[in-house]
């Protein structure tokens, strides 16, 4: 065992070297590669991967601010003992005591003043370079890269639009790492900012109260700044996957969520009536588009008596008598054609245009101040009316509310407020964990696990609490489009995993709004995201009013976020235990590759999946000429197959990608697989489901056609493949009694099955015959395999 105390130098400030811990891969065992050294004058910490220095603490790095405004630093060490320091400062009667300790996943560093009274803020410098890459921060959307920016840590709403191009978001985490090797998570709820290496001004951002300050254009520096009296975080290192690993055994796994959770989503900004619930269910389905569940967003909840039908009085948490008379009868009609309800809420109570609050039955105590005059904030750190509050949810989904659109939680501004709970510098960033604590708790109170929620506001811990997450309000544009998918990539990767947007956007910019060109290609987005939800106020509220081109084109993306739900779960399996997120920054899987930082409008699907949405503002015009729209997209280093075309490519360069509205960008790396419940060809005696999107007896999978491909399904089933020359076998094991495998690329000479051979079949012909094999043409092509639950199979090309 390696010791703790390495190296004692007297003549030099270095005072010890203490071995530290971090997480190698997906183990949590101690790893003594990660240490640190302590400096003596100016006391500076800093961090070492097997004596190579990670990063570490700027000289006087340290520092606090009192409630008089002054600001001082830690100045130079007086004692240490087992990682404990005390530290002078420049005040003659404080101290600070600075302790590092080991843990399983790597280095805890907390620093506290003595006394801790008059302290509102505490800030850290860590070294930083122009050399590194950033990824973290939450679910931002200028932007994949943090070098040179900055970053507001606080929950803020905003959405993929002109109204969001600022350093802000509704779900923030101040955790990221670093392209050399490490990561940095604060453990901390409070408010604050954090500046990457030269970070300038955000002159889009109007910051009321003022941020913590950073200093803008440091090129050698990591500035982190919180509105509270102590600074606790943790050091991580290894490859991304591993750093992330380490911060979510911290904060907490993400759940993982029932199947339903990833099927389709239906609503609409407005619902007059439940006659137009019924007819969303009815419009999508004769079209052959799945559905799952429809949810109904505000105004839904009972009005003033005698008042309009468009208003509500938000938090009544009961039906409006005159939108919905039966609604009870309303949820029986929809389970009857296989499809649940869900509603909007949100986590405070309307006042009436007058000022005048709505009826409530809450006990006194029961709100907080908050910047919005016309609405009472439900303080929820409050026992007594989170209970309330608890109750009132509990009555809804008794009736068969089984989905939850949660919607606000970070639109008011509680920095200022009071709770019951403590000041709003550190409970506004709580607040939304709060909110979606007490939903999903009598949700599961009343359903058990078989139900559903969409938040879009979070912080640190959400996806433990949440099983899925929307990326609020876009603008009915292409530039909504690129937001949106940047957001998304970035929440996937430090918040919630199972995400989606609104298809086609929901703030309109023409009264059309969204084109068809913008909802196809959104469409396509949601295609390959883990959610896939459509709604709006705009056509996208009633997608079939649509040309039949375009209704058609959007039901293939739903089929394909269909066929690709068994990888997309398999993925999210892999989430709950590890926190490597489903959909990740191209960076977050090539973090060496300088091109891959720049590929901010593409994505990975897990290990094995490319894909590079159609987001260029010349889309419009292309779509409606009717030409295809060029793409530039990055592949990194090795094969990659098109999925469209059945191309293979060489990676490590770009390529640009022609699209038609009928396809887009979508990569399978060679060497890799998927699970893949293709529909097309139609080969089961009895067909799919229209919502089948996770029956038992029945999977898929789609394999590259070369060797060295492992892959498992969500439900355990096993396929591996080993080439030799010409010949290229694979072994299934373990999968469902009705299995298919496509095998993109040309049809081989002869197959055997189990040691038969078996001709080529017809799609119709395979239809009546136990196992065999045929061939499909165009999109998602190849050499398709008809099998039990475990086969053998061989294949021959000449």
């Amino acid at each position: 065992m390696r010791r703790r105390l390495l190296a004692v130098s007297m003549a030099a400030a270095v005072l010890a070297v203490y071995s530290g811990g971090a997480s190698p891969g997906y183990t949590a065992s101690a790893d003594p590669g990660l240490s640190w050294r302590v400096e003596q004058a100016p006391f500076r910490l800093v961090y070492t991967d097997d004596g190579r220095q990670l990063t570490a603490q700027t000289p006087s790095s340290m520092g606090y601010r009192l409630t008089d405004g002054s600001s001082h630093q830690l100045t130079t060490l007086r004692t240490h003992s087992a990682g404990t320091y005390t530290v002078n400062t420049d005040e003659a009667d404080r101290t600070a005591t600075v302790r590092v300790e080991r843990t399983s996943r790597g280095l805890r560093v907390s620093l506290t003043l003595q006394p801790a009274a008059d302290v509102v803020q505490v800030s850290e410098n860590l070294v930083g370079s122009l050399d590194e890459h950033f990824l973290g921060g939450g679910a931002h959307t200028m932007f994949i890269d943090l070098r040179r920016k900055t970053l507001l840590n606080k929950a803020v709403f905003v959405g993929a639009s002109n109204f969001g191009k600022c350093n802000k978001n509704g779900a923030p985490t101040p955790f990221f790492i670093s392209s050399a090797g490490y990561g940095i998570y604060p453990d901390t709820t409070a408010i604050g900012r954090l500046a990457f290496p030269d970070a300038a001004p955000d002159t889009h951002c109007n910051d009321a109260p003022a941020p913590c300050p950073v200093e803008y254009n440091k090129p050698d520096r990591i500035q982190l700044c919180f509105k509270t009296n102590r600074l606790d975080y943790e050091v991580y290192r290894g490859d991304p996957a591993a750093v992330t690993q380490s911060y979510f055994q911290r904060v907490g796994m993400p759940v993982l969520p029932p199947p339903r959770q990833f099927a389709m989503t239906k609503w609409r900004d407005k619902v007059s009536s439940q006659s137009e619930v019924i007819e969303d269910m009815v419009e999508l389905q004769k079209r052959g588009i799945p559905l799952d569940s429809i949810w109904i967003d505000n105004p839904w909840e009972q009005g003033p008596a005698g008042g309009r039908v468009t208003y509500a009085c938000i938090g009544a948490l009961t039906f409006d008598n005159q939108q919905f008379p039966d609604p009870q009868g309303m949820i029986a009609q929809l389970k009857a054609g296989g499809v649940s309800l869900g509603t909007w809420v949100a986590p405070f109570l309307s006042k009436q245009s007058d000022g005048k609050p709505c009826p409530h039955d809450y006990p006194p105590g029961s709100f907080v101040q908050s910047d919005r005059t016309n609405v009472w904030d439900i303080d929820l750190t409050n026992p007594v009316a989170r209970a309330h509050y608890e109750a009132k949810l509990e009555k809804l989904f008794r009736m068969g509310v089984s989905l939850v659109k949660g919607d606000r939680g970070e639109e008011h501004n509680f920095e200022e407020s009071t709770f019951a709970g403590g000041p709003g510098t550190l409970i506004h960033n709580r607040y939304p964990l709060l909110y979606a604590e007490s939903v999903t708790n009598m949700l599961r109170k009343v359903h058990g696990e078989d139900f559903a929620t969409l938040f879009r506001a979070g912080y640190d811990g959400m996806p433990r609490i949440l099983r899925g997450a929307w990326m609020a309000d876009a603008d009915m544009s292409f530039d909504g489009l690129r937001l949106t998918l940047r957001r998304g990539v970035n929440n996937s990767f430090t918040g919630q995993p199972v995400w989606g947007s609104d298809t086609g956007g929901y703030r309109k910019v023409a009264d059309d709004s969204p084109s068809a060109s913008l909802f196809t290609r959104w469409a396509q987005l949601s295609a390959i995201s883990p959610v896939f939800q459509v709604g709006g106020p705009g056509r996208n509220a009633t997608p079939w009013v649509y040309d039949d081109a375009t209704v058609d084109r959007f039901r293939r993306s739903a089929i394909l976020h269909y066929e690709l739900f068994p990888y997309l779960y398999r993925l999210a399996q892999e989430a709950s235990v590890t926190g490597v997120p489903i959909t990740r920054a191209m960076a977050f899987s090539y973090p060496q590759d300088e091109e891959a930082w720049q590929a901010d409008q593409q994505l990975m699907i897990g290990p094995d999946l490319l894909a590079a949405p159609v987001t260029a503002d010349r889309a419009e015009a292309d779509g409606a000429a009717g030409r295809p729209t060029p793409v530039d997209v990055y592949l990194p280093a090795g094969k990659w197959i098109d999925l469209h075309n059945g191309q293979v490519l060489d990676g490590g360069r770009h390529v640009i990608r022609e699209s038609t509205l009928d396809e887009f960008p979508l990569y399978l790396r060679m060497g890799g697989g998927i699970a893949f419940n293709q529909r097309d060809p139609g080969i089961w005696p009895t067909p799919w489901g229209l919502n089948d999107i996770d029956p038992k007896d029945r999977t898929g999978w789609l394999v590259s056609p070369d060797a060295g491909v492992h892959i498992k399904n969500h439900t355990g089933g096993e396929l591996t493949t080993q080439r030799t020359g010409k010949f290229l076998q694979l072994n299934v094991t373990g999968s469902a009694r009705e299995t298919q495998v496509t095998i993109p690329g040309d049809a081989p000479t002869f197959v055997l099955i189990d040691g038969r051979p078996v001709p080529q079949s017809t799609p119709a012909q395979l239809k009546g015959r136990s196992v065999g094999w045929t061939v499909k043409q165009g999109a998602f092509g190849g050499t398709v395999l008809k099998l039990h639950g475990s086969a053998k199979v061989l294949l021959y090309s000449r």
